[in-house]
């Protein structure tokens, strides 16, 4: 299809026409998701998930491919979520986002306002009741506090973080320490003696103890006084600040990150950070039988090279141990040809589960106890079977919106009296013949 000798309006509404598609399509992969997960037809060789299967066969994020199979389990029992989600008219955003907070109850509502609003609207709808189910519940499950990074596309590390109220307290407080302390001046005591003289309201004058507004400042001074003072093993690679240096060209960026201009990686030297040279496919780094255990230069060039358990589908980056591919025992060597990273495969492999071949100089083959070839991602063998759903309005998707404001006090407030309605309602019509009956 060439879409450069379309008009405006005939590439808008292929656009549309397709994103309908894409959402109809979606709920029918989420269909057959479900019930790959129920029949478990996902267990194999060392699969321990349907979400690790469907991240190692369709190139999804572990993360993304847990959201998928909640999503999928949560439209079993969603009807009109369902129905609208497989005639395009909701997206797979609005799906998800419904899907956290509907039940069998409430979610023709939610469906109707979902119909009617913007993915960024129902998102923030259903923030505002998780919310308030949260806080109805008697029995309601504390916040559990989590946390998240990445880097990103500019080099810089965005961090996001969802604290219950005491951690939210406790990080707080901490970063008014560490920006006290990074604020301080060489005529500063130790300890302070006192908080400061009061003035007229009786307030003390000195007010460091509140919250700076940007606190990265304090954030970075925090680590910094955490990286000073605990102590970690000599070889901690994720404890630890790698620049990776290019030894021909000059060239240095963050280990498994971005990289940095000349002033970063000068400021970088300057503070003594740990640097790591790499030369070409990597440090030259053989022991051969002189000893046994590799040495701490050598543990973190196979991490910088492996990064997880190198057997194939795994991805486990913690508990991991250094093994010898040709064993010590059998005459291995302490070389970075004869080393990669495992998990709990080290075991498996020493109960001849599997095995590991050198091809090239630190590149591996695993295979299985029957020698065939453990592949990292196997084909589909099958053709593909895809085709549009001609059964698709072509403006499905489009919402019924005219562009209002989401008024979330008063959504909020119409919903929850809707539903309290209903339940009152059900409960009136129990007779008690019923509930002796149930």
């Amino acid at each position: 299809m060439d879409f450069v000798d379309m008009s405006d309006g005939e590439l808008e509404d292929t656009v549309i026409g397709h994103a309908g598609q894409l959402a109809a399509q979606t709920c029918t992969f989420l269909d057959a998701l479900r019930e790959f997960d129920t029949r478990g037809a996902w267990n194999g060789v060392n699969i321990r998930s349907c979400a690790q299967w469907l991240s190692w066969k369709t190139g999804l994020s572990r993360r993304t491919a847990q959201d998928q199979l909640r999503v999928a389990h949560a439209l079993a029992g969603l009807p009109h979520l369902h129905d609208a989600f497989a005639h395009g008219r909701l997206s797979y955003s609005k799906v998800r986002a419904v899907s956290r907070v509907a039940t069998a109850d409430s979610e023709p509502e939610l469906v109707d306002i979902a119909l009617s609003s913007t993915a960024e609207q129902v998102e923030r709808l259903c923030r505002g009741l998780r919310t308030i189910n949260r806080r109805g519940a008697p029995d309601a499950a504390p916040a559990e506090s989590t946390a998240g990074w990445n880097w990103d596309d500019d080099g810089t590390l965005r961090v996001s973080m969802r604290l219950n109220p005491v951690d939210g307290a406790r990080f707080l407080a901490g970063v008014v320490r560490s920006d006290y302390e990074r604020t301080r001046t060489v005529d500063d005591p130790d300890v302070p003696e006192s908080p400061g003289s009061p003035d007229d309201s009786g307030l003390p004058t000195d007010l460091w103890r509140n919250v700076p507004s940007n606190i990265a400042p304090a954030v970075t001074a925090m680590s910094d006084i955490a990286c000073d003072m605990i102590d970690v093993p000599e070889t901690a690679p994720g404890a630890e600040v790698l620049i990776v240096e290019d030894s021909a060209t000059g060239d240095a960026h963050i280990d498994d990150g971005p990289p940095l201009d000349t002033h970063e990686r000068d400021e970088a030297r300057c503070d003594a950070i740990v640097r790591a040279v790499r030369v070409q496919q990597g440090a030259v780094l053989a022991w051969g039988r002189r000893r046994r255990t590799p040495s701490p230069a050598q543990i973190r060039a196979v991490f910088m090279r492996d990064r997880c358990c190198t057997m194939p589908g795994c991805g486990r980056t913690r508990f991991l141990h250094v093994h010898h591919v040709t064993f010590w025992s059998h005459g291995g060597t302490t070389n970075l040809d004869d080393l990669v990273l495992l998990g709990e495969h080290h075991r498996r492999l020493h109960r001849d589960e599997f095995s590991i071949v050198p091809t090239a100089p630190q590149q591996f083959e695993f295979h299985t106890a029957a020698g065939d070839l453990i592949e990292v991602a196997p084909p589909i063998a099958a053709e593909p079977r895809f085709r549009p759903d001609r059964t698709i309005a072509p403006a499905a998707i489009v919402p019924n919106w005219g562009g209002e404001k989401l008024d979330l006090s008063y959504a909020t407030d119409v919903l929850t009296h809707i539903w309290a309605l209903r339940a009152r309602e059900k409960a009136a019509d129990t007779t008690p013949a019923d509930a002796m009956a149930a």
